[in-house]
């Protein structure tokens, strides 16, 4: 039953962030069930789940609706994030990092530096940068011994664009995030050396700007074509403030 239930909250969730469901549609466990070809049961307790995780709102009598993100929402999230990475952060250069934590941080910064150094970047460097920056961001928060700030970032995890590795491609819009990739690998170097020295009140604060910058970044670097995008999947509302 664990599997069917973790197989339908995933499979739910990827659908419900990428806007394959309509946001005015009622989700029901008979209509999620004949949707992932799965008995009610795993379903009903993975709708559930959704809830609690803030992108379903029970509706009166039977079924959920999606829940649309506005800006702010979204901004909001982003400064949660950004408080518990800089916790983690500064705990981590005060600890000092484990030889395992130097390893997986310094493939990732390999792996985005390899990146900037190109002229160009493409749907896999996209893809690349997504997994790097993910791995620093996650062995951050594992090594920093405080099982509360990962369970926090949980909450937050599946709001768009908000958690680490969430980069989503802008077509046509090369420039604008290879300029955005740049950016996050010279911060990374910038937290990731203040944590090598032990400086803890450096590396909180940088990890508190970087981690906090995604839609301000986004706004900044890829401006009104990464909001029509974020209109066009469902996920955030209309009538939310745009691009200032």
């Amino acid at each position: 039953m664990g599997t069917a239930v973790e197989t339908a909250v995933s499979e739910l969730r990827a659908m419900i962030v990428n806007g394959e469901l309509p946001v005015s549609d009622r989700v029901t466990e008979s209509s999620a069930a004949s949707l992932l070809g799965l008995s009610r049961t795993p379903v009903r307790a993975a709708l559930a789940q959704l809830e609690t995780e803030g992108l379903l709102v029970k509706l009166e009598g039977r079924g959920y609706k999606i829940r649309p993100f506005s800006l702010e929402d979204l901004e909001k999230a982003s400064e949660v994030r950004a408080a518990l990475e800089a916790l983690a952060a500064g705990r981590l250069a005060s600890l000092g990092p484990s030889q395992e934590t130097v390893a997986a941080i310094e493939s990732s910064i390999a792996m985005t530096e390899g990146i900037v150094s190109r002229s160009a970047v493409t749907r896999r460097e996209v893809a690349i940068y997504q997994e790097a920056n993910e791995l620093f961001h996650t062995t951050i928060v594992d090594a920093c011994d405080n099982d509360f700030v990962r369970l926090g970032l949980e909450k937050i995890a599946n709001i768009p664009i908000v958690a680490p590795g969430a980069f989503t491609e802008v077509e046509g819009m090369a420039q604008a995030e290879m300029l955005r990739i740049t950016v996050g690998h010279t911060q990374h170097v910038i937290i990731w050396d203040a944590i090598r020295a032990g400086d803890a009140v450096r590396a909180e604060h940088m990890m508190r700007e970087h981690a906090g910058a995604p839609v301000r970044y986004a706004r900044l670097f890829i401006g009104e074509g990464y909001y029509k995008k974020l209109l066009s999947s469902g996920i955030v509302e209309r009538g939310s403030a745009g691009p200032g």
